[in-house]
């Protein structure tokens, strides 16, 4: 597939979320941010305005793609783009209003939905596959997941998809998950913690599985592979709210998303010239990035599973029933 031409579009600062979670559950979309009531994305007024948080990584190229090349406006949507700190930081902004519909981690979105919050999901993303791994240093004596017993190992959040695929997948190799030490890092910051010694092993996500790779590390599994193969890793989070006053624009935006899916799926020369200009990786970089898998569609027997490992694992307290936050 030829590469799309970009257009200009609109990037704001970092929003800010709420102060404290204790008042999440106060906060809520005002009626004026969207507003595409219950026909097509647009209307008699014109585009509907819908305000969107991405976290910047080659995985959201999906909503960048579908600004620059006209396939939000087609839909008749009227995009502001503003990017996030990612799940821990978009949710409680999401919640307060700051942004109508964010991107974010699944692990997180349920945490949030178990503690009470809003929070519902609207569209799938990216596919657990590849283009995440953990990795060791290259002279470090782990040959596989089993050999991990005792390992401090670096995720970006102690409650997120990493832990609970590490864990799944070290299980599933006989290891006693007790015995980790999960170290918190930022993404950028592990191939150097690992290097130095700090940790054993790290979880890294494209584009950092790349940069890592190229300073010496090595993959020693895939992350999801085994019994949490295929898992859906992110997807496009709203609130209850919103969703229920808004269900045009939010048909309008699956469409428009699904379509730059399929725009981008394989077609790396795309990739290659649009994660450069929203983010701070390099053209050279993404070139030899395992490229993502992206699915519109959250599945809910899979969601569940996340959940109950959720459960399993000590991240969420009680059973929950995904089927509630999943927006028709």
């Amino acid at each position: 597939m030829s590469a799309a031409v970009p257009r200009p579009r609109r990037l704001t600062g970092l929003a800010l979320g709420c102060a404290a979670i204790l008042v999440l559950a106060a906060c809520g979309s005002d009626d004026d941010t969207g507003g595409g009531g219950g026909g097509g994305g647009g209307g008699e007024s014109g585009p509907a305005a819908l305000t969107l948080g991405y976290f910047p990584l080659v995985h959201t190229a999906t909503a960048v793609n579908a600004e620059e090349t006209g396939l939000f406006d087609d839909a008749g949507l009227d995009v502001t783009l503003e990017q996030t700190s990612g799940g821990a930081q978009a949710i409680p902004s999401l919640i307060a209003g700051e942004y109508d519909i964010t991107y974010g981690n699944y692990t997180s979105a349920l945490l949030a939905a178990q503690q009470g919050l809003p929070v519902r999901i609207v569209a799938g993303n990216d596919v657990g596959a590849d283009d995440h791994a953990i990795m060791v240093a290259p002279d470090a004596p782990y040959q596989s997941a089993a050999d991990l017993a005792g390992a401090r190992i670096a995720v970006n959040n102690l409650q997120n998809i990493g832990t609970v695929a590490i864990n799944a997948v070290l299980e599933d190799a006989g290891v006693d998950i007790s015995t980790i030490q999960y170290v918190e890092l930022p993404l950028p910051d592990m191939a150097a913690s690992l290097a130095a010694g700090d940790v054993d092993a790290i979880w890294q996500v494209e584009p950092f599985q790349a940069s890592a790779l190229a300073s010496g590390a090595r993959v020693l599994f895939p992350l999801f592979s085994g019994p949490v193969e295929g898992m859906p890793v992110a997807g496009w989070l709203t609130t209850e709210q919103y969703a229920q006053e808004n269900p045009g624009v939010i048909e309008a935006f699956r469409e428009a998303m699904a379509a730059s899916m399929e725009e981008l799926t394989d077609n790396r020369e795309r990739l290659v010239e649009l994660v450069p200009t929203y983010t701070q990786v390099p053209a050279e970089t993404v070139e030899q990035v395992v490229l993502p898998q992206w699915d519109v569609e959250a599945d809910p027997e899979q969601l569940q599973e996340m959940s109950d490992r959720m459960l399993d694992y000590g991240i969420i307290s009680e059973e929950f029933d995904v089927e509630t936050m999943l927006v028709d």
